[in-house]
C-alpha cells in the first residue's frame, strides 16, 4: 500500500517554480525611469514615461540572465513646455528621427543585493558600452500568492555629446552640462 502512495505522489503535478528562463512582468503604475542634469547652475529633472522591459533574472543564475529595456523617447517630460520642446526637437534628441533609446544587457554579474550590467544603450542611433550597477530585492508578493515581487534600483552616469545629444550651439556645456544622471526603479513580478 505504502508503495502506491509514493508512486501517486510522484505522478501528482508538482507546484511550478520560477526558474532561470521566466519572464518578469514589469508592473508599469510602481517603476520609474527619471534623469536629471544640471542646466545654468540649476538641476532640471524628467522622465520617460513609456517604456518596456523584457527581463529574465534568477541571482542564481545569471548566466542565463537577460535584459532589454525599450524606451519610447517622444514623451519625454521635464514639466516645462519650452524644455520638453527643446528635449525633443533636432538638436537634442530628435524624437521624431529617434523614437526609442534602448539598454540591452550583454552580461550581469553580482550576488547578495548588488549586480551590475554590463551592456549597451543606444541613444540617437549612436550605441555605446556601458555599466549600470543595481541593487536587487525579490520578495514573495503579499498581494498576490504564488508570485514573488522583485524591485531593482539603478543609476548611469552618461556623457550627452557621446550619443550627439546637444548639437551645433547646444554642442558646448556652458549652459547644459555634459553629465546625464538616469535613474532606474523597476517593480516587476513573476511566478514564484
Amino acid at each position: 500500500m505504502r508503495s502506491w502512495f509514493a508512486l501517486a505522489a510522484l505522478l501528482l503535478p508538482l507546484p511550478s517554480l520560477a526558474g532561470p528562463q521566466d519572464p518578469w512582468t514589469v508592473d508599469p503604475k510602481a517603476s520609474a525611469l527619471s534623469f536629471s542634469v544640471a542646466q545654468v547652475g540649476s538641476i532640471v529633472s524628467g522622465r520617460f514615461p513609456t517604456w518596456t522591459g523584457d527581463i529574465v533574472l534568477d541571482p542564481g543564475s545569471l548566466a542565463t540572465a537577460r535584459i532589454d529595456i525599450k524606451i519610447d523617447t517622444r514623451p519625454v517630460s521635464a514639466n516645462n513646455r519650452d524644455v520638453d520642446s527643446l528635449m525633443k526637437g533636432p538638436n537634442f534628441l530628435d524624437v521624431q528621427k529617434f523614437p526609442e533609446a534602448r539598454f540591452v544587457a550583454t552580461s550581469i554579474s553580482g550576488s547578495g543585493d548588488r549586480y551590475e550590467a554590463r551592456g549597451k544603450l543606444t541613444l540617437r542611433g549612436v550605441t555605446r558600452d556601458v555599466v549600470l550597477p543595481f541593487t536587487l530585492a525579490i520578495v514573495d508578493d503579499p498581494a498576490a500568492p504564488g508570485r514573488q515581487r522583485g524591485t531593482a534600483r539603478g543609476r548611469l552616469i552618461i556623457k550627452r555629446l557621446d550619443y550627439g545629444v546637444g548639437q551645433n550651439e547646444w554642442a558646448a556645456t556652458g549652459q547644459v552640462a555634459n553629465e546625464v544622471t538616469i535613474d532606474l526603479n523597476v517593480v516587476a513580478g513573476r511566478a514564484k
